[in-house]
């Protein structure tokens, strides 16, 4: 039975946005959820309210959820988000009507997200406490970053980590600039974090996607 990575999440403090603004955030978030649906799986789902679900790749789930934050974040919003790999016995082409494990368990910890912005909770293959902390050390960084750094960091990883000339080409500034932006964000530690993440669910690393 394949495994798969069920986001939930919801927007943070969403009554406070502008009504003005509310539709360009919508809208970006449905976008950067789209770019990591795989062939074959059903839509993003982004709910009337502030609510959004994403099924994805195991080694595709912390990606999509940075990115996610990172969009929002440039807006000068921000995320919770629920993360579980586990079964999706009933995956159909409308998320509203897929079931199976990873959906339970995936609404399930949203709904027990209090302090901290996103959690991850893998059954199969449970996190160390060390995976734990690097999580939530990550959210702490993004939770520190201007629209700007975020703006930055999340165009470096949506053009595969460019030049920094070219990053500076698509916004207009200097390659100095762009340069103090990226460190500011961190980006070569949150950029190793990517690839641990997505190395921890790729086949060679013992970890399979079939139970």
């Amino acid at each position: 039975m394949n495994l798969y990575a069920i986001l939930t999440g919801d927007l943070v403090r969403s009554s406070t946005v502008d009504a003005d603004r509310y539709p360009l955030l919508m809208q970006a978030l449905q976008q950067c959820l789209a770019k990591f649906c795989p062939a074959g799986i059903a839509t993003p789902v982004v709910y009337r309210g502030d609510g959004f679900q994403l099924a994805t790749l195991p080694e595709q789930a912390f990606n999509a959820a940075l990115q996610t934050r990172l969009t929002l974040i440039s807006l000068q919003s921000d995320a919770r988000i629920a993360i579980a790999v586990a079964p999706a016995e009933q995956l159909r082409a409308d998320l509203n009507q897929s079931t199976g494990q990873a959906f339970t368990l995936s609404g399930q910890l949203l709904d027990d997200l209090q302090q901290t912005r996103w959690e991850w909770l893998d059954p199969q293959q449970p996190f160390s406490t060390a995976e734990q902390l690097l999580l939530q050390l990550v959210s702490v960084q993004l939770q520190q970053l201007t629209a700007r750094q975020a703006a930055v960091l999340l165009a470096y990883l949506q053009q595969q980590r460019p030049q920094h000339q070219q990053l500076a080409l698509f916004f207009k500034t200097s390659r100095v600039n762009i340069t103090h932006l990226l460190n500011q964000a961190q980006y070569g530690l949150i950029c190793q974090v990517v690839d641990y993440f997505s190395k921890r669910y790729q086949p060679s690393a013992g970890v399979p996607r079939d139970e």
